[in-house]
């Protein structure tokens, strides 16, 4: 690239952006639940918020804008907007606050203004799930439900879950039937709901007494598994999920102990181990779904101060847990780690005078794609980054020099150390320059400087093909190529994370 004298020091600037196509990761960023209790993850400090007015027993659902700002909450009754008074045309949902998941809310594809806010009632009620469609615009941008309690099928069981499909720009909603073993996913495309469901005959019967309707159902983050409590069974049930037909199969049943009352599921982030509450023992288990018996690899995390509830992952990477009438709530720290060593931490978070019940807002699960592991990540200020935004790395090179520098190899060991703990993630990595030198001089310099980097992170034991590479010369500046400075910043490597 450069026929000029010895300037020796050139920046660059890497930017690692973790690739999730429809959706930035700020949804699920504010959480209602409980006697007025509420949480918020927009810092990196978890603050307590005593804005909100939901009081339920169970159910609940929170949605923020891409940014995290809140946009509205539910209990599957009523609907709260961002002011917290009742929606325009909030009230009289088909929800229930003793419905395990009364309420699960999703944005439409492509469309940035509508939100569907899927609803369960009770296991012996003619109403089972139904929808209601919000359009955020309206009423001065704070909502107004359009279309009201829309029927799709009934009864069903207190369950209800959503993932994205595989294609990313459409999203599966699943419950469950009430009196039998059928599981019954719809998809959400950009043109609107099919209301014919996939329905797999599968698994568990869920039939009988009302115990066998009780317990969350929740999808992991990648969208190959779900799981189940079946509270009245003492069971926790695992299936494979394949996300483009919306089929189950493969059911596995996690017996616990006779008079067990199974209740809270979630998965790590890394989708390699499953928490599962049993509420009446105040107990919290870990499964590991990579051990050749699952239900062998069970270990007791924990005990809550009372009943055992819902799980649910956070923004932050950590899972937490209610327990019934307690003014905290409690933490696993590190959820992909195993046994004992993912830290449960008893009453983790002083809720301020407002107090949990059973349940946890219940959301769109892949917006926890892997964030465990991504946040160990940090930005050149020590910054952790949340999924979705970009942040800079700063590598020095010798001038003209493809060659990486000793002194930087701990950088890009951070980034090799998150591919080695997200086997789901390829890397795409992209060379660019500043304007000097010819077209053929700036595209040779761009490829070597990408293959130099793959060609490391390949030498670390990454497999070469999760690793592409390419070189764009001066073709794509960040900034007008009209200063030194703005050529130092346009000189530079960029890095995609994608999920295979």
């Amino acid at each position: 690239m450069k026929k000029i004298t010895k300037r020796i020091i050139t920046s660059y600037f890497i930017y690692f952006i973790f690739h999730v196509c429809l959706y930035a990761q700020g949804e699920a960023n504010i959480w209602y639940f409980g006697e007025n209790a509420g949480i918020n993850f927009n810092d990196e400090k978890v603050k307590i918020t005593k804005d909100g007015k939901l009081n339920t027993i169970e159910g609940c659902a929170s949605i923020c804008d891409e940014n995290g700002s809140l946009l509205f909450y539910t209990n599957g009754i009523d609907v709260w907007n961002k002011e917290h008074t009742i929606m325009d045309n909030g009230e009289g949902l088909l929800g229930n606050k003793s419905s395990t998941q009364s309420a699960i809310i999703v944005q439409k594809p492509k469309q940035k203004n509508l939100y569907y806010i899927f609803t369960v009632d009770l296991y012996d009620s003619k109403k089972g799930l139904n929808y209601c469609i919000v359009d955020i615009n309206l009423d001065n941008k704070k909502g107004s439900i359009i279309e009201k309690n829309i029927p799709l099928v009934a009864p069903t069981a207190e369950k209800v879950t959503a993932i994205r499909h595989k294609e990313n720009n459409k999203v599966w909603i699943i419950t469950h039937k009430w009196g039998g073993n059928e599981f019954y996913a719809y998809l959400l495309t950009e043109k609107g709901l099919d209301a014919n469901p996939i329905i797999s005959a599968v698994g568990e019967e869920q039939s009988g007494d009302s115990d066998n309707s009780i317990g969350y159902m929740k999808a992991s983050s990648d969208g190959k598994k779900l799981a189940v409590a079946i509270k009245g069974k003492a069971i926790f049930e695992l299936l494979d999920f394949d996300n483009i037909t919306g089929k189950l199969s493969n059911p596995i049943t996690i017996q616990m102990n006779e008079g067990d009352l199974t209740y809270g599921v979630e998965f790590s982030s890394d989708c390699s181990k499953l928490y599962g509450t049993v509420g009446n023992t105040n107990s919290l288990y870990q499964f590991d779904l990579k051990a050749k018996n699952i239900t062998e690899s069970k270990v007791l995390i924990g005990k809550t101060k009372g009943w055992a509830g819902a799980l649910q992952i956070a923004p932050n990477g950590k899972i937490y847990l209610s327990d019934y009438g307690n003014d905290h709530l409690n933490c696993i720290y590190y959820p992909n780690k195993a046994g004992l060593d993912c830290e449960f931490v008893k009453n983790d978070i002083f809720l301020e005078g407002k107090k949990a019940q059973l349940g946890l807002p219940t959301f769109v699960q892949t917006y926890f794609d892997d964030i465990e592991n991504l946040q160990k990540i940090t930005t050149s200020s020590g910054k952790k980054i949340k999924i979705g935004e970009a942040f800079v790395k700063t590598i020095l090179f010798d001038f003209n020099q493809f060659v990486i520098k000793p002194e930087y190899y701990a950088t890009l060991n951070e980034l090799v150390d998150y591919l080695k703990s997200s086997t789901n993630i390829k890397i795409d990595i992209s060379g660019h320059t500043d304007s000097d030198g010819t077209e053929q001089e700036n595209i040779y310099l761009s490829q070597n400087r990408s293959k130099s980097v793959a060609s490391y992170i390949i030498g670390k034991g990454i497999d070469k093909s999760r690793v592409f590479y390419k070189g764009f010369g001066k073709n794509k500046p960040v900034l007008p190529n009209t200063t030194p400075e703005n050529k130092a910043k346009n000189r530079r490597i960029e890095f995609l994370l994608i999920k295979s």
